[in-house]
């Protein structure tokens, strides 16, 4: 097992540097589009995930819930997106696929009775940014004839965490639990941004192309916090008219909270022009004009995010988050990006029939099904215009094993969103397909067990 995971992470190590994960224009400025963390449950539920308590669920977010952990855990999480973009009666399209979420998990203290704590480790790759568009356009000089504008650009900035989540509190039956959690972040990747400004043929102009790339490498980290009570709602419930049967329905409350602090990245910068003649797929280069190398940095954004959760009898749980960016204060190469702050609104309902449930014909009864939404301020100032982008999600989690113990579990779910620009006349609409695997190797999952006979 130890060396699967090496391979894999050595795998995705090396296909996250080199994957664009998205089609839209606008991950031309900054870093590029900010890519949600969570996974495919996660996403499932409109991206919720501050203060919810779920023990299969890796959640990098807020590292407090790694105490949650009770089994050693795998996710693996991919993402397919059909973009379109439309303005009037003009539309494009492209797809585009990625790794959203790779992460392992194992529990340090689990015997709770014994340490009245509990403690956690996760590591993991998940993506930060990405940047990847592909724009054309055409003017007319009485002098020059047609101009041909073209810009292009991919890349993505990815985050490696390695953190624990510990119980700072708890008292003797676990109903009050207050727990902190950290990860450590190694921040890493390149964003690439090229112009071609071609002339026709028939002119005597050179073209000219431009090309600017930042590499970034350097540490970072985040941090979190979340308390959760347990209680019991007690209810009567009538057999007949004379007889009365107690019962009892759990509830748990959680609150969470978690930062990701400004950080100051060591950035290297790459400028490359120079002037051509035929095209740009196939340049004749006829002078080198700029060929330079700086190192520099990059201040990165504070982002804070609190959530309130709801679980109900192990049935329903219901939560909502909310996340502050400062994207304003963006700075590359002590160059202010120009973007705004975003601020993100999510909620999110999963429902579990019969969540203990084994057997013929109880199947069904066992899927966790998953809806939700959210509502986004972005980042991008455009003349003054900051859009906004809203979507609803839903979702089913299938579980892969037959004992009544197993959480191993096959995720999926879809996102239908769309980004608006007011006055723009431009709209920006996302058709995503999230799936994810959740294993977790045990006497009830055994996924990698070696047999003993053949």
């Amino acid at each position: 097992m130890n060396k699967l995971l090496l391979i894999l992470c050595v795998l995705y190590t090396a296909l996250a540097s080199a994957q664009q994960s998205t089609n839209s224009p606008y991950s031309i400025y900054g870093l590029g589009q900010e890519e949600i963390q969570g996974t495919t449950a996660m996403m499932s539920m409109g991206g919720v995930g501050t203060a919810v308590v779920n023990p299969i669920w890796i959640n990098s977010a807020n590292p407090a819930s790694y105490t949650d952990i009770s089994r050693p855990s795998f996710n693996f999480d991919v993402r397919d997106e059909y973009y379109s973009l439309s303005s009037g009666n003009v539309s494009q399209s492209a797809n585009s696929f990625s790794i959203q979420n790779f992460s392992f998990a194992f529990p340090i203290i689990n015997n709770y009775k014994k340490f009245k704590r509990r403690c956690g480790f996760s590591f993991g790759l998940t993506p930060y940014t990405s940047s990847g568009y592909d724009m054309f356009f055409t003017s007319e000089n009485a002098d020059l004839g047609n101009i041909n504008y073209h810009f292009f650009g991919d890349g993505s900035i990815n985050r490696l965490n390695a953190g624990l989540g510990f119980d700072l509190l708890a008292n003797k039956k676990r109903t009050n639990v207050l727990s902190l959690g950290i990860n450590g972040q190694y921040v890493f990747g390149n964003i690439a941004r090229n112009r071609a400004t071609e002339f026709s043929s028939a002119s005597a102009a050179s073209s000219l192309y431009r090309s600017s790339t930042i590499e970034i490498s350097d540490i970072g980290y985040n941090a979190g916090i979340r308390f959760s009570h347990i209680d019991t709602i007690k209810t009567k419930t009538a057999l007949t008219d004379s007889t009365f049967v107690k019962v009892e329905t759990p509830i748990m409350i959680s609150t969470g909270a978690s930062i990701t602090p400004a950080l100051i990245l060591n950035t290297n910068a790459q400028q490359l022009e120079y002037t051509y003649t035929d095209s740009i797929q196939n340049p004749n280069i006829i002078d080198t004009l700029i060929d330079s190398r700086a190192n520099g940095q990059t201040n990165a954004p504070l982002s804070i995010s609190a959530g309130l959760s709801f679980n109900i009898n192990n049935a329903w749980t219901i939560a909502v988050d909310a996340r502050h960016t400062m994207w304003s204060n963006l700075t590359i190469n002590d160059q202010n990006a120009g973007l705004n702050d975003a601020t993100r609104l999510s909620a999110g309902i999963e429902w579990v029939p019969e969540y203990d449930k084994r057997g013929r014909g109880q199947y069904a009864r066992i899927i966790r099904y998953r809806i939700g939404g959210s509502f986004e301020q972005t980042m991008l100032n455009l003349s003054g215009v900051q859009p906004i982008r809203y979507g609803i999600n839903s979702g089913r989690g299938v579980p892969l094993g037959a004992a009544a113990a197993s959480t191993s579990m096959f995720n999926i779910g879809g996102e239908v969103a769309q980004r608006q620009t007011s006055g723009s006349g431009l709209n920006e609409t996302f058709f995503n397909l999230h799936v994810g695997f959740v294993i977790t190797p045990h006497r009830y999952d055994q996924w990698f067990a070696k047999r003993k006979y053949d």
